[in-house]
C-alpha cells in the first residue's frame, strides 16, 4: 500500500481535469463524478500493481462507491464543477495548525500512478456523472447488495470486490 490519502488522489484528479493543456476543462467535474473517477483510478491501480492506492475504504452508497472523507470535503460543490483542490490542515512540529496547499508534483513523480490516473481521467471525464453511476451499479459488488444499500446499511467494498470492478476496456 502507498502512503497516499484518498484526498491526495482526488486533488490530483481535480488538478488534472482543470489543466487547460489536457483539454478536459470543458467537461464538468462534480463531486459525484469525482467519486466515480476516484473509484476507477483506485481499482485500475490495484489490478495492475496488486496493492491499494490508499488505505481509506470505498463505501457502497445509493449512487455507487464513495470515500466518505472525500465526499465531505467536496459535497458543498453540489452539482457544480470542482475547480480547485482542497488544502489539508496539518500540525507543525511546534504544534501549530496550518493549511497545506495540494502540490501535484508530489504525485507526478510516481510514474506508475500517473500512467493509470491519466488514462482513467481522460477516459471518464467526457462521461456524464450518472452514466458512471450506472456503470458502477452494473457491477456485482453493488448489484448484489442493492436492497441493503438502499435501506442505508453501511457497507464497504472488499479487496476482492475492488479487483472485480469493471476495467476501462470493459463495455
Amino acid at each position: 500500500m502507498n502512503n497516499y490519502k484518498a484526498l491526495d488522489i482526488a486533488n490530483y484528479i481535480i488538478c488534472y481535469a482543470n489543466n487547460e493543456q489536457k483539454k478536459l476543462s470543458n467537461h464538468s467535474l462534480t463531486p459525484l463524478k469525482l467519486q466515480k473517477i476516484l473509484y476507477y483510478v483506485s481499482t485500475e491501480y490495484f489490478k495492475k500493481y496488486g496493492k491499494r492506492l490508499f488505505s481509506e475504504d470505498f463505501q457502497k452508497w445509493q449512487y455507487g462507491p464513495v470515500v466518505k472523507d472525500v465526499y465531505h470535503e467536496f459535497k458543498s460543490s453540489g452539482l457544480h464543477h470542482i475547480a480547485r483542490p482542497k488544502a489539508k490542515l496539518e500540525i507543525s512540529e511546534t504544534g501549530s495548525i496550518f493549511r497545506k496547499e495540494f502540490d501535484i508534483n508530489t504525485l507526478n513523480s510516481d510514474s506508475e500512478f500517473v500512467m493509470i490516473a491519466e488514462n482513467v481521467i481522460k477516459t471518464y471525464m467526457p462521461w456524464k456523472a450518472f452514466d458512471l453511476v450506472e456503470r458502477t451499479h452494473d457491477e456485482i459488488a453493488w448489484k448484489k447488495f442493492e436492497c441493503d444499500i438502499m435501506k442505508g446499511v453501511e457497507l464497504t467494498y472488499s479487496d476482492s470486490e475492488l479487483l472485480s470492478a469493471k476495467s476501462i476496456n470493459d463495455k
